[in-house]
């Protein structure tokens, strides 16, 4: 990056972070005691100010991975005080039916938060770290991978700082990842069919200790209860094109409210003002990331939503991108020097990064849609080997919540069951469901535990 005319130039920190929103906080503490001073760089203001007040209260879950990371970091009884424990996801479908699915078996909740709340205690516990300072209002505007060295503008006109190493943690739309796509690493850069906004709503009929949601095949309704008792945070997802219901047909001049009230008649009833909340919300997208390379040799590294930004729907989006923190602090701590380092957290994470986008996004689909037949037969069957084989068939969404196994792990023992599923059900056409237990055993038993 050649210097400017009138560019200053500052020193060199050890390491620069990119972003300061969820992640950034995190790498930043983690990485100050092993190799020194970190400077992290956020573009807007700082959201603990009131004048910064006002962005996303959106609900984040915290399951297994996430909590190990602030357990190390020392911060889990603090934000475990602003988190609401959520044991199931209870379904209210149209035609009345309001099943409920246990997050896990043994009835192990995981854990809604306000995310501007945990985003504050992240930054506190940042700026107390020795060695970490945050730098707000600080535009990254170049990259330059080969010195390393940022071009920031500020307030006070434009720097280049100088580092030895960079991590970008910059979120969807990272000016890291924009510099090595530059460089000619491949990106995939996209945006689901849907878009969203949040409402806030009062649901005294539904227990706070379960997440709800209500399916409208091409429109759902998630709401997570919150700390105020009887009062819910929800997000209601529409399709951005399309007819009705879509934003489409709210730009073609359908109303919004109508349109959901079409789609949600007992939340529509339950929201005196949705009128209101519909018209000063900001309807926001879902980016979606991919990139066939996260590190540029000795010098920088993608992490989190720069990286690999996925659909929301298993809750999983934030506790990947904690454990990519805690996995490359772990490979920089195991390699000698960093390139070695970050070679190893690009070939541990990135299956794993990709099996948990293509898992939410799979997701969303089983949420969002009606209950099929032969869709709900299977699942049945899934339960039952579940129970007669406790450690052998562990359901996804409890591999990918409650333990750190691999998501690529977690993906391939699903397809390993689904597999299994639709044997035993071509073996036993229409009759699966009334197998004895000891015959399941059997046929089960008979196979390899590769299979």
């Amino acid at each position: 990056m050649a210097e400017r005319t009138g560019v200053r130039t500052a020193g060199s920190p050890e390491t620069v972070v990119v972003g300061a929103g969820l992640v950034g906080p995190v790498a930043a503490m983690y990485l100050a005691g092993r190799y020194g001073p970190v400077t992290v760089l956020e573009r807007h203001d700082d959201p603990r100010t009131a004048a910064a007040a006002g962005g996303r209260s959106l609900t984040v879950i915290l399951s297994a991975r996430g909590w190990r990371v602030l357990r190390e970091l020392g911060l889990e009884e603090r934000v475990r005080a602003i988190s609401v424990p959520l044991h199931g996801r209870r379904g209210h479908l149209p035609d009345g039916g309001t099943p409920l699915t246990a997050y896990s078996r043994d009835g192990a909740p995981i854990w809604a938060v306000e995310r501007a709340r945990l985003q504050h205690i992240l930054l506190d516990a940042a700026e107390a770290t020795p060695g970490v300072r945050i730098r707000f209002g600080e535009q990254v505007v170049g990259v330059d991978l080969d010195a390393p060295e940022v071009r920031v503008r500020g307030a006070s006109g434009e720097r280049v700082l100088r580092c030895a190493h960079l991590l970008g943690c910059d979120g969807a739309h990272s000016a890291v990842r924009a510099a090595m796509s530059a460089r000619g690493v491949r990106e995939h850069v996209g945006t689901l069919e849907l878009a969203y906004q949040e409402i806030t709503l009062e649901l005294p009929w539904c227990e706070p200790e379960n997440m709800h949601y209500w399916p409208a095949g091409d429109a759902l309704f998630g709401a997570f209860p919150t700390l105020s008792a009887g009062r819910f945070t929800g997000c209601v997802f529409l399709r951005r094109q399309g007819p009705a219901p879509s934003y489409a047909a709210v730009a073609a001049g359908l109303p919004a409210p109508d349109q959901f009230a079409a789609a949600f008649p007992e939340l529509a009833r339950a929201i005196p003002d949705l009128g209101e909340q519909l018209a000063a919300k900001p309807v926001s997208h879902i980016a979606l990331v991919s990139c066939d390379t996260w590190v540029w040799e000795d010098r920088a590294a993608l992490v989190g939503d720069s990286c690999h930004a996925m659909a929301p729907f298993m809750g999983q989006g934030m506790n990947c991108s904690f454990e990519d923190v805690r996995v490359l602090a772990a490979c920089l701590d195991g390699e000698r020097g960093w390139s070695a380092g970050l070679a190893a957290y690009e070939r541990q994470r990135r299956p794993d990064a990709d099996a948990v986008s293509a898992l939410s996004l799979e997701h969303y689909r089983t949420m969002s849609r009606l209950p099929e037949p032969g869709a709900e037969a299977a699942a049945a069957l899934s339960r039952r080997l579940s129970a007669l084989f406790p450690d052998r068939f562990v359901p996804l969404y409890e591999r990918c919540a409650f333990t750190e196994e691999s998501y690529a792990g977690a993906q391939e023992s699903e397809r390993r069951l689904r597999r299994l599923v639709r044997e035993i059900q071509d073996r036993h056409p229409g009759a699966a469901d009334r197998i004895p237990d000891r015959e399941l055993r059997g046929h089960v038993l008979s196979r390899s535990p590769l299979c």
